[in-house]
């Protein structure tokens, strides 16, 4: 990374720092932002989407497990 590229990590405005803190939190989803005058100023929606899977997590562990010991 140059040395002018890590300056603008540390020239984040106050609005940006909120967006970014924003978007870590939500995690998955979608979002809709309003920009003006190149900031961040709203956040219109915020969807936050779970993806569901076939098996929850533990019990795919236990049939690995259980196929595992099978074999």
């Amino acid at each position: 990374m140059m040395q002018e590229e890590l300056g603008v990590i540390h020239c984040l405005s106050s609005k940006e720092k909120q967006l970014i803190k924003f978007i870590r939190e939500l995690g998955w989803g979608d979002l809709k932002i309003r920009i003006e005058n190149s900031q961040p100023v709203l956040i219109y929606e915020a969807i936050k989407t779970i993806r569901l899977e076939e098996e929850p997590a533990q019990q795919r562990k236990k049939l690995q497990a259980t196929r595992f010991k099978n074999k």
